[in-house]
């Protein structure tokens, strides 16, 4: 009975997570990470709502040699993969834990798209904490960092600077990196302009909280000394809100891509 009812549990938590990862196709954001989630979640409910006719189908496989031999390879990999997942995202929720770093650490504000519109949903998130960093550590800058891709108006750099600015941020405490083109240069770039403007090398690194453990990565790939706190944005508006799950699974298949660089 117990068995039975925590099944139930497990699936309809898998059903909902299930429209988590579909719902972001509202707001035009569809990336690997929303296939690998509905592929996870059918799984799930699958082996729980439909548990007979999983149990069948594994006496059937058990009856042969070759499918006995192969189900043991996806009960492997599938015990594999649940591992893995486990230990990653246990990795990535301590990197976005805050703690008391130096007071005056440079913000680095890493790029998001730019609509025709203006800043989109992830991007004013990280416009919104970067504000706040800022005004909480009034004696630090920030570096803001994003080339202008083919499908952008302006670049990421200049779209955060001006609504900086707007939000009462003074200029002179922003420095614009407008060339870079994926977390690895915004990094390495940002460096170099705080290294030829002398600010502090300790960093804040402002993004969202899945990214953090990934950037933390990239960070330290130039240079193992720095000391990085992280600034997590706030899912504040709907798009983020809906796209969260998927791009914490996209950050799964990125971290081991990440470490074998």
């Amino acid at each position: 009975m117990i068995k039975r009812i925590l099944r139930i549990v497990i699936a309809i938590t898998a059903a909902i997570m299930l429209v988590w990862f579909i719902a972001p196709v509202f707001w035009n954001i569809w990336h690997i990470g929303c296939w690998v989630g509905i592929l996870l979640c059918l799984a799930v409910i699958y082996r729980t709502a439909f548990a007979s006719h999983y149990h069948k189908m594994k006496r059937k496989m058990s009856s042969k040699t070759p499918t006995k031999v192969l189900l043991r390879i996806i009960q492997i990999g599938a015990t594999a993969v649940i591992a893995y997942c486990l230990i990653a995202s246990a990795f990535m929720i301590y990197a976005m834990i805050p703690w008391t770093g130096s007071s005056d650490a440079t913000a680095v504000v890493l790029g998001a798209h730019v609509m025709k519109s203006g800043p989109s949903s992830v991007l004013w998130q990280r416009i919104d904490a970067g504000v706040d960093y800022l005004n909480t550590h009034p004696g630090t800058s920030a570096v803001v960092t994003g080339g202008k891709g083919d499908n952008e108006p302006i670049s990421e750099a200049q779209s955060m600077y001006e609504n900086m600015v707007k939000e009462g941020i003074d200029p002179d405490r922003i420095f614009m990196e407008d060339q870079a083109e994926n977390t690895d240069e915004n990094l390495r770039y940002s460096l170099k302009i705080i290294d030829e403007n002398r600010l502090n090398r300790d960093i804040a690194i402002v993004s969202d909280s899945y990214h953090q453990l990934r950037a933390r990565i990239i960070a330290h790939k130039n240079d193992r000394d720095l000391k990085i706190t992280p600034v997590n944005t706030e899912n504040t508006r709907p798009a983020p809100i809906a796209a969260y799950p998927s791009y914490f699974v996209r950050e799964w298949l990125a971290l081991p891509v990440e470490l074998i660089k």
